[in-house]
């Protein structure tokens, strides 16, 4: 998948902001995100950052998955800004791949979205990495994740083999594309045991 982004996705002077949802399973995603960001970086030797763009249950995908619950991060940036928060990203165990937790404002359930703020987020990742891979909720579920999804190059929703609903599948599409997301996309992941 590493090369088809990249014959897809071609990089200027900036990088490519690329956004992933699991419908079903933010599990999901965070497997897809994980393997995806190792596999650009040693095959294609480019600097990743994975952010953690949820705003709700920031144990179930990245965030979680790599022990980040108490760390700042993208919430605190939407709340107060990027300024003195440029190096808040975490060092992964992969060199040159990042990650931005999705921070411990989770408490907020209605924190609003700041599109200012979101934008000059993304504009400050993308000048400094090469791939910036955004993990956001099911539209269905939060619909600020349609919101930081207009923002990207394009939207990957990630189905899951013999779970995924091709209902589900078109009501996450129909939503994107009436909300201003152009490029949406649809990846099968294997059956999880």
């Amino acid at each position: 998948m590493a090369r088809l982004i990249e014959r897809e996705f071609p990089r200027d002077a900036s990088g490519v902001c690329l956004a992933f949802s699991a419908p079903d399973s933010d599990k999901a995603s965070s497997d897809a995100l994980l393997m995806l960001a190792y596999c650009l970086r040693s095959e294609l030797g480019s600097r990743v950052l994975i952010v953690d763009a949820r705003l709700k249950g920031q144990l179930d995908g990245i965030t979680g998955r790599l022990g980040l619950g108490e760390a700042q991060g993208f919430a605190e940036i939407l709340r107060d800004g990027i300024d003195g928060h440029e190096k808040i990203a975490v060092a992964s165990s992969v060199p040159n791949v990042d990650v931005l937790p999705s921070g411990a404002s989770q408490d907020e359930p209605t924190m609003p979205l700041d599109r200012l703020r979101l934008k000059n987020l993304l504009a400050a990742a993308v000048a400094r990495y090469d791939y910036v891979l955004l993990q956001v909720s099911s539209p269905l579920r939060d619909t600020r994740a349609l919101v930081i999804a207009a923002e990207a190059n394009a939207m990957f929703l990630l189905a899951e083999d013999n779970r995924t609903f091709m209902t589900t599948l078109d009501e996450c599409r129909k939503v994107l594309l009436a909300n201003g997301v152009n490029d949406v996309r649809v990846v099968v992941t294997g059956a999880r045991p």
